[in-house]
């Protein structure tokens, strides 16, 4: 089964607005994965939408496809961005794992440290499995990108 996906306008690739100018497409979906192998799935989902915008996205300025992954809100980002990671494609991808964030609230941690490290050790494998999906992928394959992945700011993101 497919996510449902919607399309909203937006000022920044990180707000939402109704009217207005809008500069920004944000396909957007929420995923009630909370199995690896689910996650993955839906992971898939919206690594493979952000490819099939490449052609929108990729302009001569195109440098790197950065996966911004935000732990606190279990929100992943996928955009086209340039070499000072500044300026992003006009189409972006944003999921928002549901499930995943209610099951993090929830749980109970002795220590914030323990929590911290609950929510590295799920980057960790967030990060594997996107460098495991788009080193097969051949959609990907097609453009001249480098992947990032980031779970803290922009200028902390690390090639796949």
């Amino acid at each position: 089964m497919g996510l449902i996906w919607k399309l909203d306008h937006s000022t920044s690739p990180f707000e939402e607005v109704t009217g207005g100018v809008a500069e920004y497409e944000v396909h957007s979906t929420e995923s009630p994965a909370l199995s690896s192998d689910d996650i993955y799935q839906d992971l898939a989902e919206n690594l493979e939408r952000a490819v099939s915008k490449f052609n929108q996205n990729v302009n001569d300025t195109s440098r790197f496809f950065l996966i911004h992954w935000e732990p606190l809100a279990s929100t992943l980002t996928l955009s086209v961005t340039d070499d000072q990671r500044e300026n992003d494609s006009r189409v972006l991808v944003r999921c928002h794992f549901t499930a995943l964030e209610k099951q993090l609230q929830e749980s109970e941690y002795e220590s914030d440290s323990e929590k911290q490290a609950a929510l590295g050790m799920f980057s960790e494998d967030l990060h594997f499995w996107c460098k495991e999906f788009l080193s097969t992928d051949q959609g990907f394959s097609q453009f001249s990108l480098i992947a990032l992945f980031t779970d803290s700011t922009r200028d902390r993101a690390v090639i796949l």
